[in-house]
């Protein structure tokens, strides 16, 4: 989630509205942000179609001398290179206190939904660590997917913490997409632990039909290992059970690993565990961890230079390709991985943490690679441009 920061003038309460830099975009019936720009942005329309509009607030960058009308909420003197990522067609959310959060970027292939800060494990790399949740997040929430254009939005995301603890709260934010957005993919994130209950398995899976996929992490091919990493005794078996009730029910259900010291160690028993164990997933992820929140904080038990796991990451990779279970590789730099899992990497990382360090300025495949998490702490000693 991106975050900006001004000065508030006439907030009272906090506003979300679709960000617009052009008059002709002031008609609509959705609650419009003017994000100011030079003074002739608005050329011979001046402030006349103001009155007739849906305009709800205004951004106004430290470098324009634009006036908002009276009694127009607005933040003032925001740093220019702040909004310089702002587009029309974003959602932001804007607080008494002078923060402004971009919730949605329409040209972003990332966007996700904040479900929840709260969890049920405590996963020893989670980069985002759990917390509480502020009282209107639900509604939010609600109010972004009823902003969102149907015919763009290609892909959302749900994401937490970890979203089943909404219970209710969440089929009815899966319904609300389904209803408001019927053509866009959904992805669900989350731990799988509460989806043993098979009814709500059940109400979520119908909630999502036909558009939604669900990813699990599941970290081991054992309890006593998975169940280290998660943070939460018992969580292999109740993950477990999850996914085999999303089998049950035909839910498209996929799954992800974090490869660190304590995963990479058992990469080959783990490939083997899950095509005979479940063989139903349409994908398996091995992702390179951000070393930011929990991850820097366990780094001196947990960090393995990308570099050193390759012998292992290669072994797991082909191991299930040669068995036809689709795999990806997320999150890792072309320069360290052989050329022959190059077909499995994805860009992956989401475009508002991705970071090219200066070795990647000559690099010829830079446009191929999906970069560095730019909010992490610590990345591999190996990076280097390919000519």
């Amino acid at each position: 989630m991106h975050e900006l920061r001004g000065t508030p003038s006439g907030i009272t309460r906090p506003f979300m509205g679709v960000i617009t830099t052009k008059p002709a975009g002031w008609f609509t019936s959705k609650p419009l942000v003017f994000l100011a720009g030079a003074p002739d942005n608005l050329g011979r329309h001046s402030l006349r179609p103001w009155s007739r509009s849906r305009l709800g607030a205004c951004i106004i960058p430290a470098t324009s001398n634009f006036a908002p009308p009276p009694k127009i909420p607005c933040i003032f003197d925001v740093p220019p290179d702040h909004c310089a990522d702002l587009r029309d067609g974003d959602v932001v959310l804007m607080e008494p206190d002078g923060r402004i959060m971009a919730v949605y970027k329409a040209e972003s292939p990332y966007n996700s939904i904040l479900a929840t800060n709260r969890c049920n494990s405590l996963c020893v790399m989670c980069p985002q660590p759990p917390g509480g949740d502020p009282h209107d997040l639900y509604e939010n929430n609600l109010q972004l997917i009823s902003l969102l254009d149907p015919k763009k939005t290609e892909h959302l995301g749900i994401t937490g913490g970890e979203p089943t603890l909404l219970g209710e709260d969440l089929i009815n934010l899966v319904q609300s997409c389904r209803q408001k957005l019927p053509n866009t993919m959904l992805t669900l994130l989350t731990n799988g632990r509460r989806l043993k209950d098979l009814e709500f398995a059940r109400a979520l899976v119908k909630a999502g039909y036909p558009r939604l996929l669900v990813e699990i992490p599941l970290f081991a091919d054992n309890d006593t290992e998975h169940d280290a990493v998660m943070g939460a005794k018992g969580s292999f078996y109740e993950t477990l059970q999850g996914l085999h009730n999303l089998a049950l029910l035909g839910q498209p259900v996929g799954l992800r690993t974090i490869l660190h010291a304590m995963t990479i160690k058992r990469l080959t028993q783990y490939a083997a565990f899950v095509y005979h164990n479940l063989p139903f997933v349409f994908q398996v992820a091995f992702m390179g961890m951000e070393t930011r929140g929990f991850a820097s904080k366990n780094l001196a038990r947990l960090w393995v230079d990308p570099y050193d796991y390759q012998e292992q990451l290669a072994r797991a990779v082909k191991f299930l390709s040669r068995r036809l279970v689709p795999v990806s590789i997320y999150n890792h730099q072309l320069c360290l991985l052989p050329r022959e899992l190059w077909p499995f990497a994805r860009k992956s990382i989401t475009d508002w943490k991705q970071a090219y360090p200066p070795e990647c300025d000559t690099c010829a495949v830079r446009e191929d690679c999906g970069g560095v998490f730019g909010t992490g702490e610590k990345h591999s000693a190996y990076l280097h441009p390919i000519s």
